[in-house]
């Protein structure tokens, strides 16, 4: 790794306007990739999650299936979890991620199993998000 930084500004699609970063999906190791997607960044999601979709769409395996419930509380819902990479800035990549499989939401939602390996600085009144590798 060397010390480069990448930027974005925060999402003006959410209110107030929140973190995101381009984020691409592959199955580990592989080279094809999702299409760069704006991720939600989310400090207090335990886990990551992207749309079922675009998770099949790779032809991703299923790697196990599990239970969670949203921040909500409501009851339970039945997820799939699948193994893939995340590249961030379509240059970081990141390795054997576990990912929930959304079969409700459009929006990958980047959680904590993935932002503790990051090291990023959030301006909130800058709205922008600085990634450092």
């Amino acid at each position: 790794m060397n010390d480069e930084n990448y930027s974005t500004t925060f999402s003006h699609e959410y209110h107030p306007p929140a973190p995101v970063l381009p984020v691409q999906i592959a199955r580990p190791g592989a080279v094809r990739t999702t299409a760069v997607m704006l991720a939600l960044v989310d400090t207090g999601a335990d886990g990551t999650f992207a749309p079922t979709s675009l998770i099949e769409r790779l032809d991703i395996p299923i790697l196990y299936m599990t239970n969670v419930r949203s921040h909500l509380g409501e009851h339970l819902h039945r997820v799939g979890v699948y193994k893939v990479d995340l590249i961030l800035f379509g240059e970081i990549r990141l390795p054997n991620i576990d990912i929930v499989g959304d079969d409700w939401g459009t929006h990958i939602i980047l959680g904590r199993n993935v932002l503790n390996k990051l090291r990023f600085d959030m301006d909130g009144p800058g709205q922008t998000i600085t990634l450092q590798e």
